[in-house]
């Protein structure tokens, strides 16, 4: 799997193109802000690596669904986009199924596209919540199984807070309203 550098419409790096994948720890750093306080750190800002250089390719955790490639082997080996994921998300699953079965995701700079970052779902408050929802899911059917019963709750509580009182019946109701089997 390969993506290019995307460049927001003001010459920037979109930062999503190239990053790791949100395991419970680097979400934490994210969602706490110390991400944006120590952009050079290698401990806090693994969600968008911006410790590396964005010129120099390198193998990552995920490429954003904007604008990525992959071999038809990979689809033939760990299947299509998960339809659970409206949108949001659907990109960090695929990454994380195609790393698991020995692929790489690799960033190449070589290559820039522009991207128009949310520019159909800006002012659409169902895209915000599907945003969250996919947090939700990836959590829920990557780490759940996983993760210590007083980090889950502390994750849970952390969905509920940043998604606000529409996340919460699929927050508390459990993993089959959020796409998960049982």
């Amino acid at each position: 799997m390969a993506g290019p550098k995307l460049l927001l419409p003001d010459g920037s790096l979109d930062l999503a193109c190239r990053r790791s994948l949100p395991t419970v720890d680097v979400a934490f750093w994210r969602m706490i802000g110390l991400s944006r306080l120590f952009p050079k750190s290698r401990l806090f800002a693994r969600y968008n690596l911006t410790f590396l250089d964005e010129d120099e390719t390198t193998e990552v955790g995920s490429v954003v669904g904007a604008f990525m490639m992959l071999r038809q082997e990979v689809i033939n080996q760990i299947g299509l986009l998960d339809e659970t994921f409206f949108m949001y998300g659907e990109d960090l699953d695929w990454a994380k199924r195609a790393s698991e079965a020995g692929w790489k995701v690799m960033y190449y700079p070589g290559v820039e596209v522009l991207h128009v970052k949310r520019a159909a779902s800006r002012q659409s408050k169902r895209a915000q919540h599907e945003f969250v929802r996919a947090f939700l899911i990836f959590y829920n059917k990557h780490y759940r199984a996983d993760t210590f019963l007083l980090v889950h709750w502390a994750v849970l509580i952390g969905i509920s807070l940043w998604g606000g009182p529409k996340i919460w019946p699929e927050v508390f109701a459990g993993r089959q309203s959020a796409g998960v089997p049982a």
